[in-house]
């Protein structure tokens, strides 16, 4: 009886608590943003990251009436920034643009890394996704993907290729492709897409895997060349441009997702509040206009699945980090 009683007794005290807790869950809901929100973005100004940031920060500051207040925190392949937003105070005011260099690829490629991605980062949600594109200079003899691989195979070695820093996405995916088509080239990082593109264009580095939405201007604007897309399926931007799988590589997929996250500790109520908001922003039509005509798609993740895709990037990036032996270069 005296158990039976003390059960009781709990179950009342719980009860009671959650009564407390749902107002309060509520008002905390409401009343954020109440000041503006820092979005650290671990890129340089001017490429994929810094544009895709730019365009959900702009949305969301229109939804909550507060200015976003955008931070460039560039350097290690996006490590540099990631670190600086996980380590920010969880009290709502810091969100940090998340991609696949800083949470799921530098795990794996870093020998020492300063935080730990699925631990000290909380997803809220992912909000849009974009192939890699092949590109070359628009001057370039290598006018198709079966040139490129025959150059590099006649010559091995001889070919370099950009990548927007040491641990990107675009540095794991090549060294992912040179690994299944047995070829050699030579690495050659930048700080981001902004600063390699120059290079790339005056034909001083030979080709490179780059974020679409950093090239597509590029290419149509008739100054670089596309050989191929990374994505699973060819996209509807670049109509007629072929896969990397469909060349030959069967199972070769390489996107670029981009999502928000919150220093670990953020009050729940606040998590919550920016999930929904990220979802009514990917609703907006002009938003995706926007990031379609610079070949991205947006793609609503809720922080559950989206937290469920991170996991399962993290392990396909780490099995293939393991397979090709890529390092990053300190």
């Amino acid at each position: 009886m005296a158990t039976s009683t003390a059960f009781r007794r709990r179950l009342l005290l719980a009860a009671a608590a959650a009564t407390v807790a749902a107002p309060r869950l509520a008002s905390a809901q409401a009343g954020w943003p109440a000041r503006p929100v820092r979005l650290v973005i671990p890129f340089p100004a001017g490429g994929a990251t810094d544009y895709a940031a730019r365009a959900i920060g702009g949305a969301l500051a229109e939804r909550w009436g507060q200015p976003v207040v955008f931070e460039n925190r560039a350097g290690a392949g996006s490590t540099i920034g990631t670190e600086a937003g996980a380590r920010s105070t969880p009290d709502g005011a810091t969100l940090v643009m998340g991609i696949p260099a800083g949470v799921t690829i530098a795990p794996h490629i870093y020998p020492k890394l300063g935080y730990d991605p699925l631990q000290d980062l909380v997803p809220v949600a992912g909000f849009a996704t974009s192939p890699l594109v092949l590109v070359v200079p628009a001057e370039s003899p290598l006018r198709t993907f079966a040139d490129l691989v025959a150059h590099a195979r006649a010559h091995p070695g001889a070919l370099g290729y950009a990548s927007n820093g040491s641990g990107s996405l675009p540095h794991l995916a090549t060294e992912w492709f040179l690994s299944q088509a047995g070829l050699r080239m030579q690495h050659v990082p930048y700080r981001g897409s902004a600063q390699a593109l120059p290079d790339l264009i005056s034909g001083r580095i030979q080709l490179m895997m780059d974020i679409i939405v950093s090239s597509l201007p590029l290419i149509e604007g008739g100054r670089l060349r596309v050989l191929a897309v990374t994505g699973a399926q060819p996209t509807t931007r670049l109509p007629g441009v072929p896969t990397v799988a469909s060349l030959g590589y069967p199972g070769f997929a390489a996107d670029q997702w981009y999502g928000l996250f919150f220093p670990r500790g953020t009050p729940e109520a606040i998590v919550r509040k920016a999930e929904a908001d990220v979802a009514a922003a990917g609703a907006d039509t002009r938003l995706r206009g926007q990031m379609w005509q610079r070949g991205a798609e947006i793609r609503i993740l809720p922080a559950r699945p989206f937290a469920a895709m991170v996991r399962a990037d993290w392990e396909r990036w780490g099995a293939i980090a393991k397979a090709t032996g890529a390092r990053a270069e300190q």
